[in-house]
């Protein structure tokens, strides 16, 4: 076999590997992902080349170095308050009907899926402290998950340059919920840190630990799974919202029209989406 078929060969049986472990579906025009993202990997780990690394990979059951493959691979492009439309919409309805309709229990769950490194949830809790008079007394948790534990980390320290914060924040959100550190980082306050609860999360893997939501934000997900696993996601992700009351907000690219179980609320501000009452929970 040629360098040439054994480096495609290599590359097919990584992407498909990549796929049935977490979801993520690349053909050969993402190539070039491999060889930008894994190349410092596979030097910092020891390997002599890329081709090395991914010889190990496709050779060798799951473990530690394959999730370091994979987080390497996945994007984890944020920033803060990311699509203004869609907070807005957050801020003057969701939040607002979820507020009304949840006034017997006076709880609210809310999912960031893929938080990265925490822009999003951090974007939500503030955004929840703007609504302190009507949640006084009641327990809000924000859930935020994501592939790589590398990302969460960062989130979970909650400090970013001051180039990160300019990406979506006004002075006012800067001055109102951080800080500046010694080291010229900002850190954000305590109280917005504290509501939100990191957790590393295989969308592939069970969700049987999280409870039910109230609002479920998975944006820019699906986009990269291929359609199997991205009708399951979906199919597990109706049975995680409470009752059809409960939102769904997916990206601006991505859309479900064709799927009964789920009723299109408005598509301004990129696709939300309720639990349709007309379809049992499938899962």
């Amino acid at each position: 076999m040629s360098m040439k078929n054994l480096h495609a060969t290599l590359i097919a049986k990584f992407f498909a590997l990549l796929e049935s472990q977490v979801g993520i579906s690349l053909d050969h025009s993402k190539e070039y992902l491999v060889r930008t993202r894994l190349t410092p990997l596979a030097e910092q780990l020891g390997f002599s080349s890329c081709e090395a690394f991914l010889v190990q990979l496709v050779s060798t059951e799951c473990g530690p170095l394959h999730r370091k493959a994979f987080e390497a691979i996945a994007t984890h492009e944020t920033s803060f308050f990311r699509d203004a439309a869609v907070f807005s919409s957050l801020k003057t309805t969701l939040l607002p009907h979820l507020i009304e309709t949840r006034q017997a229990h006076k709880r609210l769950d809310i999912w960031c899926a893929a938080a990265s490194t925490g822009q999003e949830p951090y974007s939500i809790s503030m955004l929840l402290n703007e609504f302190d008079s009507q949640l006084s007394g009641w327990t809000v948790r924000v859930i935020a998950t994501d592939l790589s534990a590398t990302a969460l980390n960062t989130a979970r320290a909650g400090r970013y340059s001051l180039a990160e914060l300019n990406r979506g924040l006004s002075a006012e959100h800067i001055q109102r919920y951080f800080f500046r550190t010694p080291t010229d980082e900002y850190q954000i306050l305590p109280d917005i840190r504290q509501r939100v609860d990191f957790q590393v999360l295989n969308l592939l893997e069970p969700w049987s630990h999280l409870p039910k939501f109230d609002l479920i934000l998975m944006r820019n997900v699906l986009i990269y799974f291929g359609r199997g696993h991205r009708d399951k996601v979906l199919e597990k992700i109706r049975s995680q919202l409470k009752d059809e009351h409960s939102y769904l907000m997916l990206g601006a690219s991505e859309s479900i029209w064709s799927d009964p179980a789920f009723t299109v609320l408005r598509t301004e501000s990129g696709s939300i989406y309720q639990k349709s009452q007309q379809s049992r929970d499938r899962v």
